[in-house]
């Protein structure tokens, strides 16, 4: 085996000397011509001189590849099975059993929090509205009042049931700013 990468090299060489001695193209730096008949021979050579474990070597390579696929495949087979095992133990456990139940139980206890939730918000808004009532029922009396002592009559408060509402009779007139005061 020695030998032969000797005379590898030496081949190597006399194509090292073949190009080197070339001739120039001219005005084209670094291109050369070459006798083809040479190199091929060269070429030729140098194959034949190439131990067979190359050639092995590529085999051996290729077949590597192949197994390399083959165990792959047989992995991804293995993982596949074992999470198909894995499924079919998970459905036979107590926990996968009470699952079921735990999930109706957090959505039973939700939907009651949301029910709560929605009753407290209709119970504020209700608060909030009579609030707002009540102080529009005291701004129109204020304003009632206002007209009022603005017109120089005395002015009179109405009785809490009462509830100032616009007057059907002025609107016209007064272009919707007339009011009267009305039992509620």
């Amino acid at each position: 085996m020695r030998e032969d990468m000797q005379y590898i090299g030496e081949v190597l060489d006399e194509l090292d000397v073949i190009v080197r001695d070339a001739s120039g193209v001219p005005m084209r730096r670094g291109l050369a011509v070459v006798d083809r008949s040479d190199v091929l021979g060269v070429l030729d050579e140098l194959r034949g001189t190439l131990p067979g474990e190359l050639s092995e070597s590529e085999a051996i390579r290729r077949e590597s590849q192949a197994m390399i696929a083959a165990a792959q495949e047989e992995a991804e087979r293995i993982v596949q099975d074992a999470h198909r095992r894995a499924e079919e133990k998970v459905e036979h456990t107590d926990v996968y059993a009470r699952a079921p139940l735990r999930a109706g139980e957090v959505i039973d206890r939700a939907e009651r929090y949301a029910q709560e939730v929605a009753s407290g918000s209709e119970v504020y808004q209700d608060r909030v509205m009579g609030q707002l009532e009540g102080w529009f029922q005291d701004s129109l009396v204020s304003v009632g009042e206002s007209r009022q002592e603005l017109s120089g009559a005395p002015a009179r408060r109405p009785e809490p049931e009462e509830v100032v509402e616009p007057s059907r009779d002025d609107e016209d007139e007064d272009e919707g700013r007339g009011w009267r005061v009305s039992s509620a």
